[in-house]
């Protein structure tokens, strides 16, 4: 059971984008389970996958994109390598210039949630190297894949 309060409920939140996680044996720490630092790559492998549904699979060829500007973790339950894990993605704020997304790391045998990052990303432009707002073409599959507007 989850206890802190997160800005949605990530144990009944119909996530609409779950990607699953293969452990690999780099993975894990001396105790068998994986480390902090894998569960973070496991983030961004979830994150990526939000990305490439959101943004499609060309999103990092243009000159604007979304950069990870902040995140915290809480690592609630251990990962070990014959886990069946996925992480579970979701966007709940919208800003001018920042979207706020939510991520959960869950054993899909026990459904005990492992992890769940808070993270805030920026919309950024590589040619004048500074943030810009969020597209509207963003915000608009963001609402689709949400099922609400933002």
């Amino acid at each position: 059971m989850v206890k802190k309060q997160y800005p949605i409920d990530v144990e009944n939140y119909p996530f609409k984008v779950k990607t699953d996680v293969q452990l690999r044996f780099n993975d894990l720490d001396g105790y068998g389970h994986a480390n902090n630092a894998s569960m973070q790559a496991f983030f961004d492998i979830g994150r990526a996958a939000y990305m490439k549904e959101c943004c499609g699979p060309d999103f990092y060829k243009g000159d604007s994109t979304m950069l990870v500007v902040s995140y915290s973790t809480d690592f609630l339950h251990q990962v070990h390598l014959e886990d069946d894990i996925e992480v579970r993605v979701a966007v709940h704020r919208i800003g001018y210039k920042s979207i706020s997304m939510i991520m959960a790391i869950v054993n899909k045998n026990t459904g005990a949630i492992c992890a769940v990052s808070d993270s805030v990303m920026s919309g950024f432009s590589k040619r004048i190297q500074a943030s810009i707002p969020i597209l509207e073409r963003w915000r608009e599959r963001i609402s689709q894949i949400e099922g609400k507007v933002f």
